[in-house]
């Protein structure tokens, strides 16, 4: 049994040589023709679109399911954020611990959101006959368990990608940037059709459907494709997952020493991108001709379209070039600090008085398209750095959970910094 295993993970090895340099220096259009580029992009699309469902049905439950008015609906959104990230923060510590099953851990994950949005379609047609309590509670158990199998399939499906090469890790950041796109431009359209704020219970259990489906095609691509063969801890009898993973756990200070600046850029990133919504919110139209029910997620559509075209960038040579150093990427996630200041030259809670409105609004969605570019590419970039950065595959695979760490954690504080925001734009003048 042991000879077959090495045999098929020396096979396996050579295959993921063979897909990465073909696809080293291919245009999008050859990757989206590959297989495991399609399934490593569709987990990307499966890893945010469970976020992106709740993040949509926020008015539904404040509104319809809690009243408006009640103490649910106001404790909503910043109960929901912090069981999110502060359980995804835990979780991910924990599984960067337990660096073995990363390609159970990818099934496993997507099986959980299947079981959280399954229980969602329930409970949207079900909870009128339940006290707002009760339903409140099963709501935040399901964030938890959601946010728990996003951390468990990331954490599986990013270090198998590290072990495919750096294009399988921009699969995974591109699939993620279309799953924060088509849900803003759909909801854009919408806007011209009705108020946003008005969901209807049949929209949201399509939406809540839709991420099962998702969820769904995902492990069936993955398990088609048989992605996780590589994962050799999967080829080993169960009862020998412990031993194998003292003989062979990186320590985070091994990993820390070669990524130090890669994860120094991802977290930065993150904190820094979080103010987006808080911009994207309070800045009103002033010129062109929509009402700010239609102008603010025209500026998501715009935010999230620039977000995948710097992922989609990210693999120029200029960008994974030996020039560009993981020291200058980290100054890169720096530098978007001062993009910050510059949205305070806008029309925030209709405080601007400039003559040139409508292009004030252009200049606007310009800085919004950059903000969403810089994002897209400064991340992608360091994914995709990491594999390059590390010598064996017991590296790469342990850094899948060590990088998700780091984002988690900037996500965190990005939430933190965003509520401070929010309190300093309500009264600026």
């Amino acid at each position: 049994m042991a000879v077959e295993a090495d045999s098929a993970l020396i096979r396996d090895g050579s295959n993921r040589m063979d897909e990465e340099l073909l696809l080293e220096n291919a245009p999008l259009s050859q990757k989206l023709r590959n297989l495991t580029y399609l399934t490593f992009l569709l987990l990307g699309v499966a890893l945010l679109w469970p976020w992106n469902s709740f993040l949509s049905a926020t008015s539904y439950f404040q509104q319809d399911v809690f009243g408006g008015t009640s103490i649910y609906a106001k404790i909503y959104v910043s109960t929901m954020m912090s069981i999110s990230t502060i359980s995804s923060v835990v979780i991910n510590l924990w599984l960067s611990r337990r660096q073995h099953s990363y390609s159970q851990r990818v099934v496993r994950g997507l099986v959980w959101e299947v079981l959280v949005f399954g229980s969602l379609c329930a409970l949207v047609s079900l909870h009128k006959l339940l006290p707002q309590g009760v339903v409140f509670s099963i709501l935040m158990i399901l964030v938890l368990v959601s946010a728990a199998g996003t951390a468990m399939t990331q954490n599986g499906c990013m270090a198998i990608a590290n072990l495919f090469g750096s294009e399988f890790s921009q699969a995974v950041m591109m699939g993620q940037a279309v799953a924060g796109f088509l849900p803003s431009i759909a909801l854009f359209g919408l806007s011209f059709i009705g108020e946003v704020k008005s969901q209807s219970s049949l929209g949201i259990f399509v939406f809540f459907l839709t991420t099962v489906l998702i969820s769904i095609a995902a492990t069936v691509a993955y398990r088609a494709g048989k992605v996780g063969a590589c994962d050799s801890s999967d080829l080993a009898p169960p009862h020998s997952y412990e031993d194998q993973n003292k003989q062979n756990t990186v320590p985070f200070a091994v990993l820390y020493s070669k990524l130090k600046y890669v994860v120094l850029a991802i977290f930065t990133a993150f904190v820094v991108t979080l103010t987006f919504p808080v911009f994207a919110a309070n800045t009103l139209v002033m010129g062109l001709p929509l009402h700010n029910s239609q102008f603010i997620p025209l500026v998501f559509t715009i935010w999230n379209l620039g977000d995948l075209y710097g992922r989609s960038i990210s693999d120029h040579w200029v960008f994974q070039s030996t020039f560009f150093t993981p020291w200058k990427i980290f100054l890169y996630s720096v530098g978007r600090f001062l993009l910050v200041p510059i949205f305070f030259f806008f029309n925030i809670n209709g405080t601007s008085h400039t003559s040139n409105r409508v292009l004030s609004d252009m200049c606007y969605l310009l800085l919004q398209f950059i903000f969403g570019v810089t994002n897209g590419n400064v991340v992608s970039i360091s994914f995709m750095k990491v594999p390059t950065l590390l010598q064996t595959d017991q590296e790469r695979k342990a850094a899948g959970g060590f990088t998700n760490i780091f984002l988690s954690t900037g996500l965190a504080l990005g939430s933190v910094v965003s509520y401070g925001l929010v309190f300093f734009l309500e009264s600026y003048k």
